[in-house]
C-alpha cells in the first residue's frame, strides 16, 4: 500500500478479490430462524384450483354418481394428493338398476377427497337423502371409506325416517345410506302424520 495525498491506496489483484467476495459472503449471510423456517415449510398452494366442478363416476357404462361443487383445490404432498372443496360440493347417487332414478344424494359445506387414503369427509351441514326409503340423516360430520364402502361418523346425528325421528351420538351405514346403525342413541320422536 502507498500513501497518495493523505489517502491509502489499497493494490487489487484477483486474488484479492476472490478473498473479498468470500469474506463479503460470510460475514453478510444471516441465519435468521424465522426466514429458514419459512422456507423449509411446504408448499401450501393449491396445485390445481377449478371452478363449477362437476365429476362423474361409472361403470359398465352406467352412471354411479355425479359430483358437484362451486370450487375444487387440488394440494399434492408426498403423502399423496388431498382435493378440497371449500364453498361445499353435492354427490348424486344413481340406482343401478334404473340409472336416471336418484338413489342417494350427500350435501355439505365443506369436503376433503383424500385419494390416497380413499376417503371423503363431509364437514358442516351435512345432509344425507336416501330417496328409496325417505329417509334422511343430519350431522356435522361424516366419513366415507371408497375401500371399506361404508360411511360413519362420531358426531351427534339424526336420522328422520317416514314415522320418526331418531337422535344419538355416532352413527354407521353402508355406502347406499339403506342399511344404518346409531351407535349411541339418545332418543326418538315419532312423527304425526295427522298434523
Amino acid at each position: 500500500m502507498k500513501s497518495f495525498s493523505g489517502k491509502t491506496l489499497i493494490k487489487i489483484t484477483p486474488g484479492s478479490v476472490a478473498t473479498f467476495i468470500l469474506v463479503a459472503a460470510l460475514f453478510g449471510c444471516k441465519n435468521d430462524p424465522g426466514e429458514i423456517a419459512r422456507l423449509n415449510q411446504p408448499d401450501t398452494s393449491a396445485t390445481m384450483y377449478a371452478k363449477e366442478v362437476s365429476i362423474s363416476e361409472s361403470e359398465q357404462g352406467r352412471i354411479k354418481y355425479t359430483l358437484t361443487a362451486p370450487v375444487l383445490r387440488r394440494y399434492e404432498s408426498p403423502e399423496g394428493a388431498v382435493i378440497r372443496f371449500p364453498e361445499g360440493f353435492r354427490v348424486i347417487f344413481y340406482d343401478s338398476l334404473n340409472p336416471e332414478k336418484v338413489r342417494t344424494e350427500i350435501t355439505a359445506d365443506y369436503g376433503i377427497n383424500n385419494e390416497m387414503a380413499k376417503t371423503m369427509e363431509a364437514r358442516r351441514n351435512v345432509v344425507v337423502t336416501n330417496y328409496l326409503k325417505n329417509e334422511k340423516l343430519n350431522t356435522e360430520h361424516l366419513i366415507w371409506n371408497q375401500q371399506t364402502k361404508r360411511v360413519n361418523s362420531d358426531k351427534m346425528v339424526s336420522i328422520t325416517t317416514p314415522d320418526k325421528i331418531l337422535y344419538g351420538e355416532g352413527m354407521e351405514a353402508d355406502e347406499k345410506f339403506y342399511s344404518w346403525t346409531i351407535k349411541k342413541p339418545r332418543g326418538e320422536m315419532y312423527i304425526n302424520e295427522d298434523q
